[in-house]
């Protein structure tokens, strides 16, 4: 099933935008009369009707809405130093959507090797993933902050909240542990330098727990996908344990 994304669907508005247009008309050749499916970016399917096949603005009509399409059963937040190569952190958010994702949040630490941070590939890789992974929900791309002002504004989040860094220190719990049984989770992991010892001092201070995602030593987009999907993992076990 193709899904098509428009930003005012669900504020009334009944066409596509040039881009979504012009792969719906002369991309996958549909015309009017054809149904197509389109999703709002914020949990809303509409099952609708092509009524001008312009390339250029398809507009249609609304037959039937389907909410919180493709959703899943917890809140993830992950925020994620960009690696010095844009690439891998355009992989990781796609990926992370993919999988199962809220809201990213690139940082930048004391370490950090890259310190500047272009939003708009990333959106567009946003809503392509959204929808090549059937998902009526887009995460949020926030702006770009330090570790500490991070640290600072999401110390009162619920549920998990959790750091990820190289160090072999004690006490750090496997992250699939960390998470069992939260519905919430905000999830850091540091750039390639990893997180300054006065940075890891102030999530701990804070309140932030510090967990392992095994012996391997992971890249960064690596390691973010995978706490990613820890989440992911332990939400379809869930499921699976009440059935």
């Amino acid at each position: 099933m193709e899904l098509f994304y428009s930003a005012n669907v669900s504020a009334g508005g009944t066409t596509l935008d040039s881009e979504e247009s012009a792969h719906c008309i002369k991309v996958l050749r549909h015309r009017s009369g054809d149904s197509i499916n389109v999703v709002d970016g914020h949990g809303m399917l509409y099952r609708c009707t092509i009524l001008d096949d312009n390339p250029r603005a398809v507009s249609f009509r609304i037959d039937e809405s389907v909410e919180n399409y493709g959703s899943h059963d917890y809140r993830l937040h992950m925020a994620v130093a960009p690696p010095k190569n844009p690439d891998r952190f355009e992989w990781f958010a796609e990926k992370a959507t993919e999988i199962g994702v809220d809201s990213i949040t690139p940082l930048f630490g004391d370490y950090s090797e890259r310190k500047i941070f272009k939003p708009e590939r990333v959106e567009r890789i946003l809503i392509s993933a959204a929808k090549q992974s059937h998902k009526g929900t887009i995460p949020t791309l926030n702006p770009a902050v330090s570790v500490r002002q991070f640290i600072e504004e999401h110390s009162s989040d619920t549920g998990a909240r959790l750091i990820c860094y190289c160090d072999e220190a004690e006490g750090k719990t496997d992250i699939m542990e960390a998470l069992r049984g939260a519905d919430r989770a905000t999830i850091m992991i540091g750039p390639e330098g990893d997180f300054s010892r006065s940075e890891i001092s102030l999530a701990l201070s804070s309140g932030w727990k510090t967990v392992s995602l095994g012996d391997s030593r992971l890249r960064i987009e690596t390691a973010a996908v995978t706490a990613t999907a820890a989440m992911y993992l332990l939400s379809i076990g869930k499921r699976q344990y009440k059935q």
